[in-house]
């Protein structure tokens, strides 16, 4: 770029940077003839006036006489008034008038004049003082008896002398006396005023209200202490401003402007040339900095001018200009005709983008991402200057291929699992997908593509399936499906880490056939058994053999509770680290496991083992109360809190199963000696039985009331498939259930009922259960608020 790297193509600066200022002998020269030329006119105009100033200083003399002559007569009139009051017997002059004062300064006698000439009376002391009406000049002095008299003097009336601008004399309302200063509201006037050590010499002044400006002369009459002000209009225009001093003063000044207008644009220059080094400097460290090449094709000289970066981008030794045609040689043969394209496109629109490869020094391809636009006016061929900038942007496009290339992949991956699989971003759009899951659910060609939305394929899917299951053990996001075709998948749905969705569907078909078959299997068997006892002719040998298998089973049981109880620890320690190295295998604790079937295989070993563990677990819970050597540690527990902690608990697997649990366990019940575990673990195995027994839909109602005989009630209902009588009694025993329809899509050994009855009959309770076939199921249980025998805290089953 030019303006950015004039040091490779200084002739190619711009108009702006080329211009230069004019030489510093030129404006001193235009300086030195503009002062000379104003000193011309000023002294021409200097000369031309001098008839003028002589006819000023003339009427200035005059004006001088004038006030000498008046001076003269306003003291030869004081004189006499003074004389006057001296011999105050003596006949007054006609233009005179006299008046005497008491002591207490009214006035007594006037002569001349009436009293009220004289009023307002000056204060008493020596200096004249003037009338208030201006008319006349009042005099204040004692007489020989020891009277004051005051004389009164008329003044003249104003007249105004045309030749010198004088106004003879006229006070008006202004105050006239020692001290004092007397105007006339007129442009023109001449007055009386107190006189100074300086009265005899000319003044200059400017009228006190706004007004052109005035040359005054003062004239002191006699020893009085007055002053005769003369004033006139001062000259304006070129005669006034043509003295000596402004024609010295007027040249200097005009040069001084001029030389500071001067400076001012130098200084001006000088801060828009650093602010224009500062802006290309800025702009040179923000393209060296961002690592970008700057370029410059000319198309009519055809040549390219590079800076220092873009050679480097191109593989060029120098930067500067170099030929276009040697430019073009660098890019890869393949990207020279969309290379001349763009060139041609940017002649006429204007603007330009491309791409291309060049070989760096290790003959490996450098791909460069050139933008730029037209520079100039377009003529008749169009644009002929395009200026642009490129980045490298090599590592980019390598990043950009991996990516595809670890796509393409995952996407191998994906399709060569058989189970369906489909995965949706955060905002239910369609990602990514395998060909399993168009086949399963029988979409049609095109409607799965990238972008689809969730629901609108959920709706498609749904007519393919014939029915649906909550998931075995209740796993939760899982849930089975039968299809139209008789098939069975598991469908599994997760979230990712950003909130998509991902969904898996496993055939599970093959499992559910062998469900069915063992179905069938127990279900002939009992058919068998039951023919068996129903044979007359055999019944008193089974009888025999009966009474001598249950010896048999009840030593074996015994040889069994009394090993497994024994073997506990043989049992859970294996089985712990099962399941331990399991959930870390499933959670990739340590990285990722390489194949997503290791981790649903890790996830599978955990909840089968998990359900082993609950298994052994309750086995071992059943063969220590039937050993004798369960341990019950009784505390304070809270009927309530037992009953909303299991509530609590199985919430999940409620909402799961669409049913509703309501618990009414008020907390003003009595608190009661129980082990809090073993109660938790009742309450638990009830409240599963009920989500396990009742359709969807149903209701299920915990309640805890105390009775009359001061024990404590706890009633589980729900609203199931209900029990048979024949089937209620045998329900208690280990391993028992009861064989049904509903029965078959449910897991369980048969030992929480059990279980329950034998921990309930440790704390002296009891357990019985009231059950209505399609109507529910009621199991309830009492327990006494303290054991009937503890000691030190514990009790062990006897």
């Amino acid at each position: 770029m030019r303006a950015s790297e004039r040091r490779i193509n200084p002739t190619g600066r711009r108009r702006a940077d080329r211009g230069r200022a004019s030489p510093a002998w030129v404006r001193v020269l235009i300086l030195v003839v503009a002062l000379g030329v104003a000193s011309y006119v000023l002294l021409f105009g200097r000369e031309m006036a001098q008839p003028v100033r002589d006819s000023d200083q003339l009427r200035d003399q005059a004006m001088v006489a004038e006030a000498g002559r008046l001076a003269s007569d306003t003291l030869l009139g004081i004189r006499t008034a003074e004389l006057a009051l001296a011999g105050a017997s003596r006949d007054l002059p006609a233009d005179m008038a006299v008046a005497f004062l008491d002591r207490a300064g009214q006035i007594e006698i006037a002569r001349g004049a009436s009293i009220s000439d004289f009023r307002p009376l000056p204060a008493r002391d020596a200096a004249p003082v003037a009338a208030p009406d201006g008319e006349a000049l009042l005099i204040r002095r004692t007489t020989a008896d020891g009277r004051d008299a005051v004389a009164r003097i008329p003044l003249p009336p104003a007249a105004v002398a045309p030749e010198n601008g004088l106004l003879a004399l006229r006070v008006g309302r202004t105050v006239i006396g020692a001290g004092g200063q007397s105007a006339d509201q007129t442009s023109l006037w001449m007055g009386l005023t107190g006189a100074g050590p300086e009265a005899d010499r000319r003044i200059h002044a400017v009228m006190p209200d706004e007004g052109p400006s005035f040359r005054r002369v003062a004239m002191p009459v006699g020893d009085t202490g007055l002053l005769v002000v003369g004033a006139r209009p001062d000259a304006v225009g070129a005669t006034a401003l043509l003295d000596d001093a402004w024609v010295l003063m007027a040249p200097l000044l005009v040069g001084v402007l001029v030389l500071l207008a001067v400076l001012l644009q130098q200084a001006r220059s000088a801060r828009a040339g650093r602010e224009w080094a500062e802006t290309e400097r800025r702009f040179r460290i923000a393209v060296e900095g961002a690592r970008c090449g700057v370029w410059e094709w000319d198309l009519e000289r055809e040549e390219v001018i590079l800076s220092d970066y873009m050679a480097v981008m191109m593989g060029v030794e120098q930067a500067g200009p170099m030929p276009a045609a040697a430019f073009i040689e660098r890019v890869h043969p393949d990207y020279r005709e969309a290379l001349t394209h763009a060139l041609r496109q940017a002649a006429t629109f204007g603007a330009f983008e491309a791409s291309f490869p060049v070989p760096d020094d290790n003959g490996r391809p450098r791909w460069i991402d050139a933008r730029g636009q037209s520079r100039g006016t377009r003529g008749d061929t169009g644009f002929s200057v395009i200026l642009g900038v490129a980045l490298d942007i090599t590592e980019e496009r390598r990043a950009k291929a991996q990516a595809q290339s670890a796509e393409s992949r995952l996407r191998d991956g994906i399709e060569s699992v058989s189970d369906a699989f489909v995965l949706f971003d955060r905002a239910d759009r369609l990602i990514l997908w395998n060909q399993a899951f168009v086949d399963t659910f029988g979409f049609e060609p095109g409607m799965v593509r990238r972008g689809a939305k969730k629901d609108d394929l959920n709706r498609i899917a749904a007519l393919a399936i014939h029915s649906e299951h909550p998931a075995a053990g209740g796993r939760s996001g899982a849930r089975e499906v039968e299809l139209n075709d008789g098939r069975w998948l598991q469908l599994v749905e997760r979230f990712t880490a950003d909130g998509g969705t991902v969904v898996t569907a496993a055939d599970i078909t093959a499992i559910k056939r062998q469900e069915a078959e063992r179905q069938r299997a127990a279900d002939s068997l009992r058919a068998m058994v039951e023919k068996l006892e129903a044979s007359q002719e055999k019944l008193s040998l089974l009888a025999r053999k009966y009474e001598i298998a249950m010896t048999r089973a009840e030593a074996a049981n015994q040889a069994k509770s009394e090993f497994l109880a024994n073997m506990s620890h043989e049992l859970r320690t294996p089985l712990n680290a099962i399941n331990g190295f399991s959930e870390i295998m499933t959670a990739e604790m340590f990285g990722p496991l390489g194949d997503p079937r290791y981790k649903g295989y890790s996830a599978d070993i955990l909840k089968s083992g998990q359900h082993l563990l609950s298994l052994i677990n309750d086995i071992l819970d059943m063969a220590k109360i039937e050993s004798g050597k369960m341990t019950l540690y009784y505390e304070a527990v809270s009927v309530h809190d037992i009953c909303e902690d299991a509530a609590r608990l199985m919430r999940g697997k409620v909402e799961e199963a669409g049913l509703t649990l309501t618990v009414d366990a008020p907390d003003t019940l009595p608190e009661m000696q129980a082990d809090h575990r073993g109660l938790k673990q009742v309450m638990l195995n009830l409240i599963s039985n009920a989500v396990k027994f009742t359709p969807e839909g149903g209701h299920i109602r915990v309640e805890a009331r105390q009775t009359d005989a001061g024990l404590i009630q706890i009633a589980v209902s729900d609203t199931g498939i209900g029990i048979a009588a024949e089937d209620v009694a045998r329900l208690a025993r280990p391993f028992e259930q009861v064989e049904g329809q509903h029965s078959k899509t449910t897991q369980g050994t048969g030992l929480g009922l059990a279980l329950t009855k034998s921990l309930i009959e440790l704390h002296g309770g009891e357990l019985w259960i009231d059950s209505e076939p399609g109507q529910g199921t009621t199991v309830a249980f009492t327990l006494p608020l303290v054991p009937p025998a503890q000691a030190d805290g514990q009790r062990e089953a006897a």
